[in-house]
């Protein structure tokens, strides 16, 4: 566990209250997709939220609470290190599992921020698990025409943004299903490549692609047929953390009763394994894995 010894200027040492999981995190858990496992203690976790404790950032200070991203996704251990570069101060009137909504959120508006102008604009989300419902939420709120797709049956999904929601797999979706092919497919599987694949299949000619989805090692993806369509494929991962952090705090404390839905089953800390093991398996119902202190 991390110390005083760990802190360098523009750091803090915050004592754990709440980690949310995400799907990015389980071929790390599992080993899955990840050349360094078994990694070292707190690994792998970066939805975190806490209280100070030590500081040497003057955004940071000492007893605040704050969302931030642990040093080397460490972030499942009693104490971890943020930097100011990647972590913001929420407030204490927003529970802590729910204030660390603001790290995914941060991640959609800087995709949802590099479409443009979506007044109008028909999108497909393929891939309706958390991420996908914070994607529609955003894109609604946009003035897009938004509909998804997840073999996972969704009866809330309405209230999310989705206007429309195919409880398929996308390989068995066409574009007559919509009406008319979208403007723009998001992709927010990821670990593979056929959902890619169905999403430059799915787009209009001229359309876009947006990859918000992890992809797996070896992703071939059909180049010739973006090409010869005009796809324009985009990739989203990233954001530059205190710029978009700071924009998603703002939106978790507006919304903070709706978004707090997002958070569908808490972990005690000392059993913090059982929420990888359901966040590992897709079931109706189950959105965020929350491990709370």
């Amino acid at each position: 566990m991390p110390g005083a010894q760990d802190i360098g200027a523009g750091n803090a040492l915050v004592r754990l209250e709440a980690g949310v999981v995400c799907g990015s995190d389980i071929p790390r858990w599992d080993g899955s997709e990840w050349s360094g496992f078994p990694a070292g203690p707190g690994f792998p976790l970066h939805e975190a939220v806490g209280r100070v404790v030590l500081s040497r950032s003057d955004r940071l200070p000492v007893g605040s609470r704050i969302v931030g991203i642990p040093q080397d996704d460490r972030g499942v251990q009693e104490m971890f290190v943020a930097s100011d570069e990647a972590a913001v101060v929420v407030p204490d009137r927003v529970p802590p599992a729910v204030a660390a909504i603001v790290q995914p959120l941060s991640t959609v508006i800087y995709a949802v921020e590099r479409l443009g102008d979506l007044s109008g604009k028909s999108v497909l989300i393929i891939g309706f698990g958390a991420l996908g419902h914070l994607t529609a939420w955003l894109l609604r709120l946009r003035g897009a025409d938004v509909s998804t797709v997840d073999p996972v049956p969704e009866t809330e999904a309405g209230a999310w943004g989705s206007e429309r929601h195919f409880d398929i797999a996308s390989a068995g979706l066409a574009a007559a299903d919509l009406g008319e092919a979208p403007d723009i497919v998001v992709e927010i599987v990821g670990h593979g490549q056929d959902t890619v694949t169905d999403a430059i299949r799915l787009v209009r000619p001229r359309g876009t692609v947006l990859v918000m989805g992890v992809p797996g090692p070896g992703t071939v993806l059909p180049l010739e047929e973006a090409f010869r369509r005009n796809v324009a494929l985009v990739g989203s991962v990233g954001p530059p953390w205190r710029e978009y952090l700071t924009k998603a705090k703002a939106l978790v404390e507006l919304h903070t009763d709706f978004l707090a839905g997002l958070i569908t089953h808490t972990v005690p800390f000392d059993a913090a394994p059982d929420a990888y093991e359901l966040y590992a398996r897709r079931v109706p119902g189950r959105l965020k894995v929350a491990v709370v202190v």
